[in-house]
């Protein structure tokens, strides 16, 4: 089987890449042409802004789900944010942050109040002003979104920070000290998180294969999969989040993500 991904970041030829099962995470990003300008490789964020950070440990393991599961990965995006030996890890995490915040349906208190929250603390790490206990309280608020959120957009939530934390905690010391050598050294533009545009993809209910058992829009926070039981149900795009959530819960394969041509 052969997956569509977009690889972005600090590679030398961003783009699409088709990956085949059993590829690893090194030849995916060898594949888009390498590391850019000779530089090392980091860390890589698959899934999109609410995904997995993966550290050079990780580079040669498989690029799927099974193989990837005990380090938070979950269904997202099809795309992988990579980032070089000069990138500042908090800096990429707040950015990660602040999009999945935009994500959100809003509809559960969790991930509504709860992402804000997180931005607002990042914000204080971002320029110095939080101490440890901010930082404790930054995770234990992380944690519990991951624990009460909803979907599968909220229970993503904290693995990115809790893996950049654990791969790299001298940088968030960094920051809670008030100094980062990597954010004052790097003139480049920031690698923004982000993928296929929302309104260049979405989720489909294949009407010939749904059983019209109705799980997938009893799951449906946002609202947006309406039918009669026992018929093919529907999802409203305008209203759907693409959490994947319905894509996992089917039991007969019935739900895809496509993108839109054009």
């Amino acid at each position: 089987m052969v997956k569509e991904y977009l690889v972005k970041g600090d590679v030398c030829v961003p783009g699409k890449v088709m990956v085949a099962d059993g590829m690893t995470i090194r030849q995916v990003i060898e594949a888009a042409g390498g590391m850019a300008d000779g530089k090392n490789f980091k860390a890589v964020q698959i899934g999109g802004p609410s995904g997995t950070l993966l550290c050079a440990d990780q580079l040669d393991l498989s690029l799927d789900a099974k193989t990837l599961a005990p380090f938070g990965f979950r269904r997202g995006d099809s795309v992988i944010t990579v980032l070089d030996e000069g990138r500042c890890i908090v800096d990429a995490v707040d950015r990660f942050m602040k999009q999945t915040q935009t994500d959100f349906c809003g509809k559960c208190v969790s991930c509504r109040e709860g992402t804000r929250r997180i931005t607002e603390l990042f914000d204080a790490l971002m320029n110095g002003s939080l101490n440890e206990d901010g930082f404790q309280l930054l995770l234990d608020i992380a944690e519990m979104v991951s624990v009460t959120g909803f979907c599968a957009l909220g229970k993503g939530v904290y693995d990115t920070l809790k893996n950049a934390y654990q791969f790299f905690p001298e940088e968030f010391h960094a920051h809670m000290g008030g100094s980062c050598a990597l954010c004052a050294a790097d003139t480049r533009p920031p690698v923004e998180p982000g993928n296929i545009p929302y309104d260049r993809r979405r989720i489909v209910i294949d009407p010939s294969l749904c059983r019209g058992c109705s799980r997938c829009a009893r799951s449906c926070h946002a609202e947006a999969i309406f039918g009669v039981i026992k018929s093919p149900f529907t999802i409203d795009q305008k209203k759907c989040v693409k959490c994947f959530t319905c894509m996992d819960l089917c039991a007969f394969g019935a739900i895809r993500e496509e993108e839109i041509d054009g």
